[in-house]
């Protein structure tokens, strides 16, 4: 009998101990759980604040962008610009150059080499000095005093080859002060009242622009796709399908 007590005193210690070490394996485990657990959290944190951060990164990113493309899109128009007036310039130097050899050889009195001065109107206005005066306020910043030096030009000089440029950069002053109707309206004008100017194509690249501007982006699609197709190989239809690409 004692040895039967033993056995079973033994079994009992025996049954005690596993169950001690299966309690233990239950605990060890339940940490490794919960340390797992904790773990998987920790990664799916910082996965959303990377995730947020490269959202945050990327809409800076494309700010900057379209801030550059804006400076750079009114940079390149303002280079076109003042190749136009050079451009302008050197016709006037030839048509004087070739004034002063037919003066030359019908005897008239006239000073070999010396340019006769821009035509001015009855008030005494130099056209060239109004218009680069009112330029000279775009370039500064004074938009509102640029569109009235603009205005005028116009209105006294409906004829010259600069009421076109003139036209448009009144509409780029507009562009400037974010007044996207009006910048709508005096783009449109480039295009109806001087239909065969030189600022053409900037003005109808800059309505898509306008469109963008507004949230319009299937005006602005159109506007720009027409750019490319109607003007292929200007600056423009090269901006223009950049923004078409940024589109998709």
């Amino acid at each position: 009998m004692a040895g039967v007590g033993l056995a079973i005193t033994l079994g009992l210690l025996a049954g005690s101990f596993n169950g001690c070490s299966w309690h233990r394996e239950y605990v060890r485990r339940g940490v490794l759980l919960d340390s797992l657990a904790s773990r998987t959290n920790r990664v799916e944190t910082g996965q959303q604040t990377q995730a947020t951060f490269l959202q945050e990164l990327r809409a800076d990113m494309l700010t900057d962008l379209e801030a550059t493309r804006a400076s750079t899109d009114q940079l390149q128009a303002r280079i076109i610009d003042l190749d136009e007036r050079i451009a302008r310039i050197g016709r006037k130097l030839g048509v004087w150059y070739e004034a002063d050899v037919s003066a030359s050889a019908t005897g008239s009195d006239t000073v070999s080499g010396t340019p006769q001065p821009a035509d001015t109107t009855r008030t005494g206005i130099d056209p060239d000095q109004l218009y680069n005066t009112a330029y000279l306020d775009f370039t500064r910043g004074k938009y509102k005093i640029a569109i009235a030096g603009f205005g005028q030009f116009i209105q006294m000089f409906p004829n010259s080859e600069m009421a076109d440029n003139a036209q448009y950069w009144k509409a780029e002053c507009y562009y400037s002060l974010n007044e996207l109707a009006k910048a709508e309206e005096e783009f449109r004008l480039v295009l109806t009242g001087y239909p065969d100017g030189n600022k053409v194509p900037a003005a109808s690249y800059k309505l898509g622009l306008v469109y963008l501007t507004e949230n319009r982006r299937q005006d602005a699609q159109r506007q720009l796709q027409e750019v490319v197709a109607k003007y292929p190989g200007t600056t423009e239809a090269k901006l223009a399908q950049d923004r078409l690409d940024a589109l998709e």
